[in-house]
């Protein structure tokens, strides 16, 4: 390894190897970030809303909707309405939640998600379909 390259390994290098040259804000925010984890600013309970973007069906898991969380709080067993026009909704059951891949028990406010939804047919939800709490 040459001079350039330890040069270039300085400078682009986000994490500096030894915390022995950071001040005690800076070590107070890396501990910070490491265990920091976004919260909505929504209370337990209250309004909740998902906007629909796609629908989809997996063999042997059920029907899957994708989409973005705009308000609250959603958890794996809460009971749901699928909201489309003016209409009451369609009540179902979140089975499951998953983020890229990744399962989660809850996702707040602006995650993107994938709710696996009980009992409910692929032809019954659409594109912009709102589901609420």
């Amino acid at each position: 390894m040459g001079l350039l390259d330890s040069i270039k390994n300085m400078l682009f290098n986000r994490e500096p190897k030894d915390n022995s040259f950071m001040t005690d804000d800076e070590k107070e925010l890396r501990e910070y970030e490491e265990y920091y984890t976004p919260q909505s600013g929504v209370a337990e309970g209250t309004y909740s809303e998902f906007v629909v973007s796609d629908v989809f069906t997996v063999s042997g898991r059920g029907t899957v909707v994708t989409g973005t969380v705009t308000g609250g709080v959603f958890r794996v067993g809460d009971e749901v309405r699928i909201v489309h026009g003016n209409n009451d909704g369609i009540p179902t059951v979140i089975m499951g939640i998953e983020q890229f891949r990744k399962v989660c028990e809850s996702v707040s406010e602006g995650a993107n998600a994938g709710f696996i939804l009980k009992d409910v047919d692929r032809k019954q939800v659409f594109r912009n379909d709102i589901i609420k709490k």
